[in-house]
């Protein structure tokens, strides 16, 4: 062992060999056994060996380095990952504890060696003459430099509750540059090292580590890479994980992937996929399978336009769910398809038919307790009930004997039980007095005939406060302009009227569920929900994803104040999610995705959203969002926005360069650097049975 003459000068203290330790840790136990010593004895010094360290700085490394030492770890591509660590036979005894910790470092490039200029006269000197180059010079002409960004060093946890690797993202010091050895792990103690991180007992395997496109001439299997899933479901919050790349480069397999991951771990986390396509919901020859036939007991499926596939059939599978909602039992779902649907049928929006579609339609949540504010109470259905009548007149069917409640004054009353027309179809009750009088509930499928007559008498005597009297609060007029509006569509007397309300009712079922209701419920409870949008309008399908996650968001939050999360959370999957989340936070107000970006978090709703660009979504979101995964991107600018992420500083331009499918860099919550990953191909089969 190298005396330190320098030490020794300045203290008189002795060397003493007992300070290594005698039984290391995990880490140090790897570091023993890469040696440069040909003595020594271990079984990598031979192959693993790169080259020794000429300058070291806390950033950067220069490795010095020659042909055979390469040629023997199986080559060195960019960006692959090699570990430095102390000699000790260059320095003292008092040392040798740091020559137990690991520098872990990246190749990032090739550099000009010190005697570079000379090299290259050299090899220009031997091209010109054509000249049979000498062993020596030959030799000497192997060297060469390589350039390595520094990631940080490993080293053993010294807490005895908690013994194993630790990792700290930089170098607490640093020897003089010839002290150090660099070596090339192997698989083995690389997989250890890069998937120490995770506090999972049993992380699950997202992929293998790949440094190149080009295939490597190295018979040694590729390091698996595996991830907590925690760190997409979320800890203490919920977590965001981002999918960046062009089409076609595996952005969905990896989604897949993520949510296989969720699904086949302990946790019992929820999952909401919207399926643009089909291909997580049904089986598809792309992926053997699918994500529910993989794991159906934990899955339901949901579809706009539901489908009997043979294969499926084959295997007993139940077909998805409809998604078809009651318009009656939720109005708000349903006015809302018809108003974001309209233009995809007509040209324009007649002036008759404005007041109906203008009309903020509550939800049936919203209406006030009839015991406690029967005033409120009375406001909610005058409206509700008109639209109701709205919906029968264009053909919309409601559950056998369905009734609403319909409020009128006494004058309105007795002129409607008058109506011979009306007579046999209104649902009537005795009064005090032993008179027939109009019940407080009527058959929806009456409402039409209801209201037209009410429309007829309102003309006659809508300036009669003994038949309409004024609202109590407001001193307006019985019915507001948006009612008589309303009550004018269904009396026939301007343009088509509520025929015109028709186009849209193929998106409705008498026997619909609360379809956004039941899918919260289901992911509550652990499941993974999927929602196939694969034949919807576009329109329809940002309408009912919108509302699903308004309810999500609203019932969570409801949890929250009530103490009532209990550590469960559901994760939200958007592709294309440019579409949806708002570049900026300016004008957005309680847009349900902006909500979600910047507050879902605390409310325990992860979410994975895939997208072409970075830069189409708001700053804020990109900074809040824990997971990046990011394939082939074309675009300087996206680059350069990667480049703000301080993980893929040293990756970011590969992205450019690489093209193969599922090829990515990704940087999760618990790892503290990006890695190359290639990224498992989904695998959809169902698990055989015995």
């Amino acid at each position: 062992m190298t005396e330190n003459t320098i030490l020794k000068a300045f203290t008189a203290e002795p060397d003493s060999a007992s300070k290594k330790t005698a039984q290391p840790g995990p880490v140090g136990s790897i570091a023993r056994q890469y040696v440069s010593s040909p003595s020594a004895p271990s079984p990598n010094h031979a192959k693993r060996l790169l080259g020794f360290v000429l300058k070291l700085t806390y950033n950067d490394v220069t490795i010095i380095t020659c042909d055979p030492w390469k040629n023997l770890c199986g080559g060195v591509p960019r960006n692959s990952f090699v570990i430095i660590r102390l000699s000790e036979d260059q320095i003292s005894a008092d040392e040798v504890p740091f020559c137990d910790r690991l520098i872990l470092a990246r190749i990032t490039d090739s550099v000009p060696t010190p005697v570079d200029s000379e090299i290259t006269q050299t090899i220009y000197q031997i091209h010109k003459a054509q000249a049979n180059i000498d062993p020596v010079t030959n030799k000497e002409l192997q060297w060469s430099a390589l350039k390595a960004s520094v990631i940080g060093t490993f080293f053993d946890r010294d807490s005895e509750s908690m013994p194993g690797i630790a990792f700290g993202p930089d170098i607490d010091t640093f020897f003089a540059p010839h002290t150090y050895e660099v070596f090339v792990p192997t698989t083995d103690h690389l997989d250890r090292l890069i998937n120490c991180f995770s506090e999972a007992p049993m992380p699950l395997e997202i992929g293998t580590l790949r440094y190149t496109e080009t295939p490597t001439l190295s018979s040694e299997l590729p390091a698996p890479v595996r991830v907590d899933p925690t760190d997409f479901i979320g800890k203490s919050y919920g977590h965001r994980t981002a999918l960046f790349g062009k089409t076609r480069f595996g952005k969905s397999n990896t989604m897949k992937v993520v949510a296989d991951v969720i699904a086949g771990s302990v946790h019992n986390a929820g999952q909401v996929i919207f399926d643009p396509s089909g291909e997580y919901t049904y089986w598809n020859e792309q992926d053997g399978g699918s994500l529910f036939a993989l794991h159906q007991e934990s899955c339901v499926r949901y579809s706009l336009s539901p489908q009997t596939k043979e294969f499926e059939a084959k295997l007993g599978y139940e077909p998805p769910q409809t998604l078809r909602i009651n318009f009656f039992e939720q109005p708000d779902v349903g006015h809302g398809l018809i108003r974001e649907l309209w233009n995809t049928e007509f040209n324009n929006i007649p002036d008759y038919i404005s007041p109906a579609l203008n009309w903020e339609c509550p939800e049936l949540s919203m209406c006030p307790k009839k015991n406690d504010d029967i005033s409120g109470y009375n406001h909610y259905w005058r409206a509700m009930a008109i639209w109701y009548g709205i919906l029968i007149e264009a053909g919309y069917t409601a559950k056998a004997g369905a009734t609403v409640p319909v409020e009128l004054p006494g004058h309105v009353k007795r002129a409607l039980l008058e109506d011979e027309n009306l007579q046999d179809s209104l649902s009537t009750t005795i009064n005090a007095n032993g008179e027939p009088t109009l019940a407080a509930r009527q058959p929806i499928n009456i409402l039409p005939a209801l209201f037209r007559k009410v429309y007829a008498i309102w003309e006659d005597n809508k300036e009669k406060k003994s038949w309409f009297p004024p609202s109590k609060s407001t001193g307006g007029p019985y019915y507001n302009l948006t009612q008589v509006g309303m009550l004018r569509i269904l009396s026939g007397t301007t343009g088509t009227g509520a025929p015109k309300f028709s186009r849209f009712s193929t998106y409705h079922s008498a026997h619909g569920s609360n379809v956004s209701k039941d899918i919260f419920e289901a992911a509550l409870a652990g499941k993974t929900v999927l929602v196939d949008l694969a034949l919807g309008d576009e329109n329809v399908r940002r309408s009912l994803v919108k509302h699903i996650c308004q309810v999500i968001l609203r019932e969570m939050m409801r949890l929250f104040s009530r103490n009532e999360l209990g550590g469960r959370f559901v994760v939200l999957y958007f592709e294309e999610a440019h579409t949806l989340f708002p570049r900026d936070d300016r004008g957005v107000g309680d847009d349900v995705y902006n909500r979600i970006a910047k507050e879902g978090a605390k409310f325990n709703i992860s979410m994975v959203y895939a997208t072409q660009s970075m830069s189409t979504l708001s700053p804020d979101l990109l900074k809040n969002t824990e997971n990046f995964i990011v394939t082939h991107l074309d675009d300087d600018r996206e680059v350069r926005e990667l480049e703000h992420k301080r993980a893929f500083r040293d990756v970011a331009a590969d992205v450019e360069r690489i093209m193969s499918k599922g090829y990515v860099r990704m940087k999760t919550l618990s790892t503290p650097f990006a890695l190359p990953v290639q990224i498992r191909k989904f695998d959809g089969a169902p698990p055989k049975t015995s």
